[in-house]
This record gives structure tokens, sequence and C-alpha cells, in this order.
């Protein structure tokens, strides 16, 4: 963010404008909408401003701007406004000074006005115009018969204190209530009957229960997220995650979450996978929403088998939304199908770490002969520390050392990285420059449809042509 946006109370407080003209009258007509006492000093002007409690045709002194909680400058005259700054500030309060943001404290947003609620966009005072056309399109998107909703939720918050006491109870009652009959009937100016059956709901209201929801978070990128992790992620009393979700994804996360970091990484667990089953039961066993969120999708190599298996025998409500996991994202980010009619009839995913300490499930014990057919993908997660032995296996059982093979590292994200090579190179291409982000390996010759303008590139092509020729 550029400048943090700030709701400021003005109930019972005094807010000194200084300037004159059409900037001055703006202003005054936007202050004159909260419940603050508005006092206008025009020195330039004898007309008398309405709406506001004191109106002074002169420069202001400084016992004038004493106890002021906010002062605006607003002269078009650069001069003056640098005048008019110069005095505000001895009086500390914060200052801001209509279109010169180099003398302003702080800048007025883009304003949506819906009675108690109002929507700000700012721009740190950058770009007033796109705040403007940006207000413009939420307000289509926020009615004003919010505005009702707004007094409605402003009417009940006080009792609503008193008949829920606890926090989190009264955050989940909130969000059930605006989604309820009562908001319906606010919504159509009856805010005081609304409140009414807002309260009775208060009476009947189940016992809260806590629930876990396993969250795809996709590759990496934030905009692949569904619009259902979105939604559990803002709703979410607790966020347990893990180090391929990036700090893009959990800007998206509401911001009074609790948050645990249960990061792996090869040979460096930071929490084992038992010790998180015991931390999602515990913390729904609080009455607590949990998200469980996970780098790609929860049920492709991301265990989220075993902590299904884990909450149900804890007897912990347990919901699964998908992700897009890694291999298509990849393939998508960088141009590569998993299958294709001349190239591949079919694709496998495999993972190239094996659970911790069982040798049972290392990658030389797959089903090698499948997997090396020509004209089939193979995706390989978890793959670089393994891939010398993934190659040769690959090559011992058929595959041709020409096979293309294309290494994505940070798939997705901002700083993606892709490297083509060929099977009987890739140790040395990932001993060359090992990757530090999360890396897919994709095998095939589909992989050889990666364009760049690299010499390399289309010496494999040609030798992948020469292949299914």
């Amino acid at each position: 963010m550029l400048a943090l946006p700030l709701s400021w109370p003005l109930e019972n407080r005094r807010v000194v404008l200084i300037g004159a003209g059409a900037w001055l009258v703006r202003k005054v007509n936007l202050l004159k909408r909260t419940p603050a006492e508005v006092v206008a000093f025009q020195p330039a002007e004898q007309s008398v401003l309405e709406g506001v409690a004191a109106s002074h045709a002169r420069w202001p002194e400084a016992a004038d701007l004493n106890d002021a909680a906010l002062v605006v400058v607003a002269f078009e005259d650069r001069a003056l406004a640098e005048r008019g700054a110069a005095l505000a500030r001895t009086s500390r309060a914060p200052l801001n000074v209509v279109d010169y943001p180099d003398l302003s404290d702080f800048h007025f947003p883009a304003i949506i006005d819906r009675g108690p609620m109002s929507i700000g966009v700012a721009t740190g005072g950058t770009a007033p115009v796109l705040a403007r056309e940006t207000r413009t399109r939420i307000e289509a998107a926020v009615p004003p018969s919010e505005t009702s909703v707004a007094e409605f939720a402003l009417a009940l918050s006080a009792p609503l204190r008193t008949a829920i006491p606890d926090v989190d109870d009264r955050r989940r009652f909130w969000e059930a209530v605006l989604k309820s009959p009562a908001a319906e009937l606010a919504r159509r100016g009856q805010v005081a009957e609304a409140v009414e059956l807002a309260l009775q709901g208060v009476e009947t209201r189940a016992e809260r229960q806590g629930v876990v929801h396993l969250v795809g978070a996709g590759p990496g990128d934030p905009e692949l997220l569904t619009l259902k992790a979105l939604r559990l992620l803002s709703e979410a009393d607790v966020i347990v995650y893990d180090r391929l979700v990036g700090d893009a994804i959990m800007d998206l996360a509401r911001r009074d979450a609790e948050r645990f970091y249960v990061g792996k990484a090869r040979s460096n667990h930071s929490v084992p996978q038992d010790q998180i089953h015991d931390l999602l039961v515990e913390q729904a066993r609080l009455g607590r929403r949990v998200v469980r969120l996970k780098g790609g999708d929860p049920f492709v190599f991301g265990r989220g088998g075993e902590e299904v298996e884990a909450l149900r025998e804890a007897g912990i409500e347990v919901h699964v939304t998908p992700g897009i996991t890694a291999a298509l994202g990849c393939a998508a980010s960088s141009g590569v199908p998993l299958t294709h009619r001349d190239h591949a009839q079919s694709v496998t995913f495999i993972t190239g770490h094996a659970k911790d300490g069982d040798s049972g499930n290392s990658p030389l014990m797959l089903d090698w002969s499948a997997l090396s057919a020509s004209n089939h993908t193979l995706v390989v997660y978890m793959g670089v520390a393994t891939s010398a032995e993934i190659a040769d296996k690959l090559m011992r059982h058929g595959r041709l050392p020409e096979t293309p093979v294309l290494v994505v590292e940070n798939g997705t994200r901002a700083d993606e990285t892709r490297r083509l090579t060929s099977l009987g190179s890739l140790d040395a291409t990932i001993t060359a420059a090992p990757p530090r982000g999360p890396a897919l390996l994709i095998i095939g010759e589909v992989a050889a449809l990666y364009h760049d303008d690299a010499a390399a590139v289309a010496g494999i092509v040609e030798t992948a042509s020469r292949m299914n020729a």
C-alpha cells in the first residue's frame, strides 16, 4: 500500500477549513455530511457559507486552530496554499492541502457514502481520477439500499455487544444476520423491525461448532484461487498454511485470523505431519473455523487424504475445496499442453519425494516400464533432488536421452523461470543452476512445444519431431 486508509471519527470535534472559491465549497459540502463542527475561514471572500458552524472572512489566528481535529487548506493559488499550510502547521493538527499532496499529511479518498457506512478508495494522492473512476464502479455494486442496512447494523451493535460478549461468537452472528431476513427487512427501510427480529435470533442461535476446510491455494498466482477459496479465507478464524502459499495469497486472507505456519521443505520439516493433525483438531474443538491452506490441490501430493482421515477419526467436520494443481498451472503458464493428439495421448503425475522414512515409496519403486512409454507425458512433483535417478530409470526402460524436459520453477508466479533441456542432460542442467523455489518437471514430447528464442530449444524441437516421425 502506498498509503494507509483510515476511518476518522469526527463526532463532537472541530474541523477547520481555510480557503476560497469552489475548492473550499467542495470540501465544506463533504465535511457537512459528517457529525463534525465545521468552521471555515475565507481570507479573500466576503460570502457566507451555509451549513457550517462559523464562517469568517479573514485569515485564522493561531488560537482559532488550537483544538482542531483536522485542518483543510483549499486554495487554487499555490502561494496562498503554502501560506495556509504554514499557518496550519502551528496547530499540529493533521493537515490536508487540496490538490497539493506534497504539502499534506493526509489525503481524502474517493468516498462512497452509505450513511453510517462509508467506503474510501485511496491512491495516496497520486491518481485522484483513478480513485474516482474506481469509486464509480464500486457505487454500482453497493446500492443505496445498503444505507438502511448500515443503519440497522449501527442500531444493532450496542445491544449485540451486551447479548453476545464473546468476540468470535458475535462475529459469526453478524455474518449470519447480514444474510438473514432481518437484513432484507432493513433494505426495505424497516430498520426498527429488523433490529427486533435480529435480537430474537440471539436466543435461538446454535452452539458454535468447529469445522476444518482443506483449501487448495493453487500454484502461486493469487488470481488462480477459486471464488470459494477466497470466501473461506475471508471467513476463517484460523489459517494453517505451508511454504508453497505465497504472501500474495495470504494478503487476501482475513487480517485478524490467527495464523500458523507449518511449512515443509525437503529435509527440513518445521512441523511433523502428526502435529499438524493435532493442531487442526485442537483448533476445531475450540469451535473455530479452520482453513488448512495448501499449495496446489489438497488431494494431489498434498497429504490432504491423511489430514481428512485424522479429522474424521477425531469427529471433526471437514470439507475439501479443490485448487489448480501445479501441473496444470505450470503447463498453462509455459504454453505446454500436457496432452496433444500428435505427441502425447496420456499423462501421469508422480512425486519424486517419498514419505518420510519409507524407502518403499522411493521413485525407484515405481512402474518405470509404464512411465517410460513414448507419446506419454510424465509430470514430476518435488523431483529436483531425485532428478538424476528419475532420468536414469526412464532411459533404462526405453526413453531416449533426447526426450525433451521442461523445468518450471515458481510456476505461475511473477518470478517464474523455465529451462528446456533433455532427459540425458537433466542432471547437468539442474546441477548447474539448482532451483531455489518449488520446481516441476514436464517430461515428454510435449515439452518441445515450449517456445523461446534460445537456439537450444530449436534443436530439441527438431529432435522431438524426429522421434515422432
